[in-house]
């Protein structure tokens, strides 16, 4: 067995060279390489890629992300989130994770975190007993539509008889959701737009300082630039995880009023059946109501099936608006920490839910 270690700028050589992909598979695909490459909070000598191979073949892989977060006296302190984690399937239990893990931990001298990892992968890390429960944020999961089909496909129930039950289900409940275009009122004037501008700068600046990782209108427009999933016409490649989609698309929101002319920023990611709220940031309860409508009428508009929220004032805001959704669900998150930087994390920070490698795939 040979293990490998790649920093950014290295990364960038071996993506052009023949042996790239030589064994069936690619650890980085060509969305996500682009994005690590133009990472304002990446250095060229991060490492970012580590790989196990046998007998010449890569058999295992996994994948950071550089980031920061801020302590109590407000210094940044670099960071990478776990970000991948594969294992040929062969090759499963004979401690290949556990070396890659140990790689990346050297090499990033324990300056690690992750949150809601695959099982396989959270077994690993608790049997380390090197993480500490960063924050549990608890969230509601809202069911706007059937979609057992997606999500009960693999459970060995026909497509068929899914999708019938999903069409029926939908026929009706689509009746009473087409009253609600019209229905709930709010006094905010909703303005669609690419980006976060200057004129968000301030709100953002205000809100973001007492959070614990700080992404900046800079952070966000690498973001939006560079997501990791496209629903254009791509060919297939050797990668195990998501980037390709029916639908994936950015929306984002600017709320205002006469008296407010920046009251509140919402960016919502759709990605085929999903909604996801990677940040909702507001100057009150009242732009927060505003919100959850918004957010409802995106949900008509893309056919989405269900959308999961963590933020408390918006799921606050949402639950308000519980008769129109056909169920939901507890969705708790945990996000852990390494003992090695545990104690300079602050604890009363908010998470916003896009911070972490989520808001690149919804």
């Amino acid at each position: 067995m040979d293990l490998k270690a790649y920093t950014l700028d290295e990364l960038e050589s071996y993506a052009g060279s023949p042996d790239y992909g030589s064994s069936g598979i690619i650890p980085v695909s060509p969305l996500r390489l682009h994005s690590y490459l133009h990472n304002p909070r990446a250095e060229k000598t991060d490492h970012v890629l580590f790989e196990m191979y046998h007998a010449g073949r890569l058999v295992a892989y996994r994948t950071l992300l550089p980031d920061e977060f801020f302590d109590r006296q407000d210094r940044a302190h670099r960071f990478a989130w776990f970000s991948g984690n594969y294992v040929d399937p062969g090759f499963r239990r004979m401690g290949i994770s556990t070396r890659l893990f140990q790689l990346a931990e050297d090499h990033w001298e324990g300056r690690l975190m992750y949150t809601n990892y695959a099982p396989a992968s959270r077994a690993l890390y608790d049997r380390t007993d090197r993480f500490r429960v960063l924050a549990k944020r608890n969230g509601k999961r809202y069911y706007l539509r059937a979609a057992s089909r997606e999500l009960l496909s693999r459970k060995g129930i026909p497509g068929s008889l899914l999708h019938g039950a999903d069409q029926l289900i939908n026929q009706i409940h689509d009746k009473k959701l087409a009253r609600f275009q019209s229905d709930p009122v709010h006094p905010f004037t909703v303005e669609v737009i690419d980006a976060p501008g200057r004129d968000l700068e301030s709100l953002l600046a205000e809100k973001q300082a007492k959070s614990l990782f700080r992404r900046d209108r800079k952070v966000f427009e690498w973001i939006l630039q560079y997501p990791w999933v496209t629903d254009q016409k791509h060919e297939s490649i050797p990668y195990h995880f998501s980037y390709r989609a029916s639908l994936f698309k950015n929306r984002l929101l600017m709320f205002s009023t006469p008296e407010l002319p920046v009251a509140g920023f919402l960016w919502m990611v759709i990605h085929d059946k999903r909604l996801t709220v990677p940040y909702a940031i507001s100057t009150g309860t009242e732009t927060e109501h505003a919100m959850a409508v918004e957010i409802i009428r995106s949900m008509i508009h893309d056919d989405c099936a269900y959308t999961t929220l963590r933020e408390h004032s918006l799921v606050s805001q949402m639950n308000r608006f519980r008769s129109w959704f056909l169920a939901r669900r507890g969705m708790p998150q945990l996000i852990f920490v390494h003992d090695k930087i545990a104690g300079l994390v602050p604890a009363d920070r908010i998470i916003y839910d896009g911070d972490g490698d989520v808001v690149f795939t919804g």
